[in-house]
């Protein structure tokens, strides 16, 4: 996919998946590679296969934990696959969809005060 890596492959999980299998595949995967939960000293070579997988499955969490980068991150897969003639793995589009229905965009959120009141 053009240098965008695969977050889910990463973390052994689909695309569908809720936020609450997200942390639990995060977990147990931070369970697995994490140096402090060695029996034994790694040797460099372990050491250094670990330290990297640790780096990927970090990276692929603070991504898909968070709803908006996770969106993003699920856009761009899209756009990257469909440029590229190869399926995101995302689910077909709903029936109505392409009857003119309005589709949710996830943009930048703004926090403002409730019924415009100033303190």
């Amino acid at each position: 996919m053009s240098g965008l890596p695969d977050f889910y492959a990463v973390l052994h999980i689909g695309p569908e998946v809720t936020a609450g299998e997200v942390g639990r595949a995060y977990r147990s995967l931070l369970r697995r590679y994490h140096p402090d939960t060695r029996p034994l000293p790694a040797t460099p070579a372990d050491a250094a296969i670990e330290g990297k997988a640790l780096q990927e499955i970090m990276a692929a969490h603070a991504v898909l934990a968070d709803p908006v980068q996770r969106a993003l991150y699920d856009h761009r897969r899209k756009v990257t696959g469909a440029a590229r003639g190869r399926s995101s793995g995302a689910r077909p589009a709903r029936a109505g969809a392409a009857a003119g229905q309005p589709q949710i965009i996830v943009g930048p959120l703004r926090w403002e005060r409730p019924g415009g009141l100033s303190q």
